[in-house]
């Protein structure tokens, strides 16, 4: 009797595990498929958006199918800890994202019409189009999901922008309730590009792994 009895665990056990197993074989399937469908149509609006993926560990500025930056820190930088930043998007089963707030804090006055060239080919602009200051740190905030900070090498010496003091202390009050903080160097073109993107209101798709 009890090695029927022990027959009938064992096999209840073993259907359960293959019962999960299928479970998550088809979660994984369904995950798969919405991402492919969220790339496809964030690819055949033709605009630009920021992806950040966690299984490979790159995020880059993507217009189209096209990579038009890779968002890396830059040369003598601390790296740059993608997992963790993807992992404090919300929750895992929402793929887009949109910024809520950018913010600049410091910029150049200027930059050389050869740096412009390139900023308004990554962009698809006119160069005219452009503003002729070059971000040097600003902030990027998304709606339910963390904070990053950006800021680059500046040639010369920075304009920084002031603020009074009542809005300091109410964004130090903020800040105990929003995201994370996150920070990065990039490099001085990088750092014109991604603002002047991320000021258009991109949106952003976080893959996970």
């Amino acid at each position: 009797m009890s090695c029927r009895v022990s027959s009938y665990l064992l096999f209840a056990l073993l259907f359960g595990a293959m019962t999960l197993a299928a479970h998550a074989e088809a979660d994984s399937l369904r995950t798969k498929w919405r991402r492919m469908a969220t790339e496809y149509e964030l690819i055949q609006a033709k605009h630009p958006f920021l992806l950040i993926d966690s299984r490979e560990e790159k995020m880059q500025l993507r217009l189209g199918a096209a990579v038009t930056l890779e968002i890396v820190p830059d040369t003598g930088s601390s790296p740059f800890d993608v997992r963790s930043f993807a992992a404090d998007f919300g929750e895992d089963s929402t793929l887009l994202y949109s910024m809520s707030r950018i913010e600049l804090m410091e910029f150049e006055p200027r930059f050389p019409d050869t740096l412009l060239a390139i900023v308004s080919k990554a962009m698809d602009m006119d160069p005219s189009l452009l503003q002729r200051e070059i971000p040097v740190k600003f902030q990027v905030e998304w709606h339910n999901g963390p904070r990053l900070l950006l800021h680059s090498k500046p040639q010369g010496t920075p304009v920084v922008i002031e603020k009074p003091f009542r809005i300091k202390l109410g964004e130090w009050l903020d800040s105990f309730s929003e995201g994370k903080l996150y920070e990065i160097e990039i490099d001085r073109e990088s750092a014109l590009t991604l603002h002047r993107t991320f000021s258009q209101g991109i949106p952003t798709m976080v893959v996970r792994e």
